[in-house]
């Protein structure tokens, strides 16, 4: 029996897909496998700060105080009663005046090293700015005078050699020192900015050894109400705590626990972040209440946690150098971590949105340390003292930004794809052009897709063709495709770069458009 004939089913075309993912706001990963990335994470993330809804690229810096002799090490703020506040900067070849830009004067006060640990101290009569190194004779500064202190100055420091004393803080109204190669620790009577120094004796506490790095006042709740307790970091990585207002006495004096942190990195290892301390190790950045729950480290408490692989590598290349230190800065919620890479003020910055918890890397801030003054951002360098993060160019330099998104099997990792364009979605200030390209299956290679966009005129209303006029003050969204260079592979992912000394840029978003071959 004949059966009806069949036509044969045209062969079907081969669809496009189109696939969109945010910016990398959950920053730069630098832990996880390459393969396990979620994907608003990145795999490299310089220049870009992560923000709550786009990527932004991070201002510049313009010079403040130039002519400086050597490396500036030490930023040091004379936080007045009146408001009227002083920056001071610091090398071994003294301390200037850096309150106002320009170029320098002549020292205030001389040095012979220029890295020094400070705090602020009111004993009544006077506040002072207290600055020690180990080296030179301790510095009090009143708002007026400066003063060399040793046994006969006034105030007075007696029972030690006023040059070993390299640490310094203020606790529950009393001034207590560190001196140098020693687990002890020197006190005065509370209230008082001189007079005799006190010994306590912590080596039978430190039972790993080392000396004595740096001393924190650490608030913390322990059910009843939040309080003040003592924190002494010894260079073996153990945290030696006390609570208590008078060494002297067993009844107000009292051990908590030694715990071990880490080693840590430097004499400025320890920050004040919000009710808690960070302290800076070579293992990563732990909160002292994750950090002091139990005798060994959780490798995942540390804030630091998701750049662990960066860290730990910048520790171990980088970690005997003078500059390591963090600094929060409130008004781009920003926590920095400086991670020197010589000792001639090259570094670069670790960078944690406090918000998000987000990182990213800052490249050509040659910071050898950081501070604020009048709630802005300065880095002391070479010759120089720079404000930072405000501008569009880093001195004389363009702001140079690199993002590489993490790597997506686009829904599945069995079947190739051909990726025909690719676009980052940009808001831009004004005319850019940027490179951007694709790389497939985990490799790096080099960027060269060229993109240009030129600003047009605003948009009017009912006038202007929708989703192509521009309706924000001050930003045009750029929407350009590219065919990137190299386009086949399991695993895609998306990167740009941009090189500007004029514009605000924020990254908002990424497209691809790919079609899917046959499991292969």
């Amino acid at each position: 029996m004949r059966s009806p004939f069949r036509a044969k089913a045209n062969k079907r075309q081969q669809t496009s897909r189109v696939v969109s993912y945010p910016a990398p706001l959950g920053g730069w990963n630098a832990r996880d496998p390459l393969a396990a990335m979620k994907n608003t994470d990145a795999v490299t993330l310089d220049n870009w700060m992560p923000q709550t809804t786009y990527c932004e690229i991070r201002g510049g810096y313009v010079a403040h105080l130039t002519a400086v002799t050597g490396v500036v090490e030490t930023l040091a703020t004379y936080n007045a009663l009146n408001g009227t506040n002083k920056l001071f900067a610091i090398s071994s070849s003294g301390v200037y005046d850096a309150s106002s830009p320009g170029a320098v004067g002549a020292a205030v006060a001389a040095r012979t090293n220029g890295q020094h640990q400070q705090v602020m101290f009111g004993d009544g009569t006077n506040n002072y700015l207290i600055l020690v190194n180990g080296v030179d004779k301790p510095l009090y500064y009143n708002g007026t005078a400066w003063v060399a202190v040793d046994g006969a100055s006034s105030p007075a420091l007696t029972g030690v050699t006023t040059t070993d004393i390299v640490g310094v803080n203020s606790f529950k109204g009393r001034l207590f020192f560190i001196l140098n190669d020693s687990l002890s620790f020197w006190y005065l009577t509370a209230g008082a900015a001189g007079g005799a120094l006190t010994e306590f004796d912590l080596s039978g506490e430190a039972k790993r050894g080392g000396h004595l790095v740096a001393m924190a006042t650490w608030t913390r709740d322990a059910g009843d109400g939040s309080d003040d307790v003592a924190v002494f970091v010894t260079s073996e990585g153990e945290g030696i705590v006390y609570q208590g207002n008078n060494p002297s006495s067993a009844t107000t004096w009292a051990k908590i626990g030694t715990y071990y942190i880490g080693r840590p990195m430097g004499r400025r290892s320890v920050l004040q972040y919000g009710g808690d301390l960070l302290v800076i190790t070579e293992n990563g950045i732990y909160p002292l209440t994750a950090a002091l729950q139990s005798a060994t480290i959780d490798y995942k408490m540390a804030l630091s946690f998701k750049i662990e692989r960066a860290f730990t590598d910048a520790a171990r290349t980088y970690g005997q150098l003078f500059g390591w230190e963090a600094i929060v800065y409130p008004a781009q919620n920003a926590l920095i971590v400086n991670v020197p890479i010589n000792g001639a003020g090259d570094a670069q910055q670790f960078v944690m949105n406090t918000i998000t918890k987000s990182w990213c890397r800052f490249t050509n801030w040659d910071a050898a340390t950081f501070g604020l003054f009048n709630g802005e951002l300065y880095f002391g360098e070479s010759d120089q003292v720079a404000r930072a993060w405000t501008g569009t160019i880093d001195g004389e330099d363009d702001i140079i930004v690199y993002g590489k998104t993490a790597f997506s099997y686009f829904g599945t990792g069995t079947q190739q794809k051909h990726v025909t364009m690719y676009r980052p979605v940009l808001a831009v200030n004004g005319d850019l052009t940027f490179l951007t390209d694709i790389d497939v299956d985990f490799k790096d290679a080099d960027i060269s897709g060229l993109s240009t966009y030129t600003t047009i005129s605003g948009a009017s209303w009912d006038a202007a063709d929708w989703d192509e006029g521009f309706w924000a003050s001050g930003f045009e969204i750029v929407k350009n495709w590219t065919s990137p260079s190299s386009n086949v592979g399991y695993a895609i992912s998306g990167k740009i770069k941009i090189s500007t000394n004029s514009l605000v840029v924020q990254w908002m978003s990424n497209d691809f458009v790919f079609e899917s071959g046959g499991i292969l």
